[in-house]
């Protein structure tokens, strides 16, 4: 019989299959505690389950890990990137960063993209697969394991390879572990999912109890620009306003990310449609000055078009911030993985 993969599988999903066997309640919250706190590779590392139980299990299941096919550090800063391939071959890229003193893990949901965004360049390479939920978890892992002193508090951002809302059942099995006391024990503040902006999968979102900040990549203010720039987009309308029917049902603000690509959608008009597209929102603006790459058809501003952009923003936003993307040097910026060796 095929075992089945226990990191696939949701805390009800663990709970029933404990009360299957006829354990006690609390197996579950153990079995959760060994895989995803402390790492275990093995059913019978599991030490305070019984004999018995951890026979049966490792009789059903398996539990994963990635392997990592290579890793390069930046020169310019503390950021390290490293290429994860799968167990059917598949390769996939996460990023480890470091500022201020905290760390962040930005992970991929998808190997590759199908959206075909100008200015990522995750979609040059096509799209292979959505990323199982174990895999999702496996990045985190690896850092936890490897990377990350016992105890460190770390952030996670769904900013890597592919869209988020896109693998949507595996977001959420992985965010539901990562939320867990018996998991990674994350809140809110510590976890944001990045996204084009997929209205019905926002507006599904916003129901249920998941915990993570929401960043919306808008990057234009018209209609035009924006599908010249990310031609799956959808309205900027019907984006804003599933943004906003997300942050009232939370009661939280959602973060607008707005790449500054020069002479596309820097000019000073932009600025304004801009400050008044989230006026009186609970949006908060997130600058990005893009980041180039080899061949790349798009320019970064300059520091001087970046303040005069920013300049009409501060007086409505609730707070307009511009992100200094890391690793740069070694391709590892936002909208610059790829995937491969």
């Amino acid at each position: 019989m095929e075992k089945l993969n226990i990191k696939n599988l949701s805390i009800r999903e663990i709970s029933a299959i404990a009360e299957e066997l006829g354990e006690k309640r609390h197996r579950a919250a153990q079995i959760l505690k060994w895989l995803y706190q402390k790492g275990c590779d093995g059913f019978f590392e599991m030490t305070n389950l019984p004999s018995s139980l951890r026979l049966v299990l490792d009789g059903r299941f398996e539990i994963t890990s990635l392997r990592l096919a290579d890793s390069v550090r930046s020169h310019d800063d503390a950021s390290q990137k490293f290429l994860f391939e799968s167990d059917d071959g598949v390769l996939f890229e996460a990023v480890l960063m470091e500022a201020r003193g905290r760390r962040t893990i930005c992970v991929s949901s998808q190997a590759g993209c199908a959206l075909g965004c100008t200015l990522c360049r995750t979609g040059e390479g096509g799209f292979e697969r959505d990323l199982r939920s174990d895999e999702i978890l496996n990045q985190i892992l690896f850092f936890k394991k490897n990377y990350l002193p016992p105890r460190e508090r770390f952030n996670v951002v769904f900013m890597g390879m592919g869209e988020p809302l896109l693998n949507l059942d595996s977001l959420a099995k992985a965010l539901e572990i990562i939320n867990s006391n018996d998991g990674f024990a994350l809140g809110e503040k510590r976890i944001t999912v990045s996204t084009i902006g997929i209205p019905p999968a926002i507006r599904e979102l916003a129901s249920r109890t998941l915990k993570f900040s929401l960043a919306i990549s808008l990057n234009a203010t018209t209609d035009e620009t924006r599908r010249r720039l990310m031609p799956a987009a959808r309205d900027i309308d019907d984006t804003l306003a599933a943004a906003l029917e997300f942050a009232r049902a939370r009661r939280t603000r959602v973060t607008i990310e707005y790449v500054l690509i020069a002479d596309v959608n820097d000019s000073p008009e932009d600025a304004r449609r801009l400050a008044a597209l989230t006026a009186g929102k609970p949006f908060k603006i997130n600058l990005i000055p893009f980041n180039e790459w080899d061949g790349c058809p798009h320019r970064r501003p300059s520091e001087e078009r970046i303040e005069r952009f920013m300049a009409p923003l501060l007086p409505t936003a609730p707070a307009v911030t511009v992100r200094r993307s890391q690793g740069s040097d070694i391709c590892a910026a936002c909208g610059q993985l790829r995937g491969r060796r």
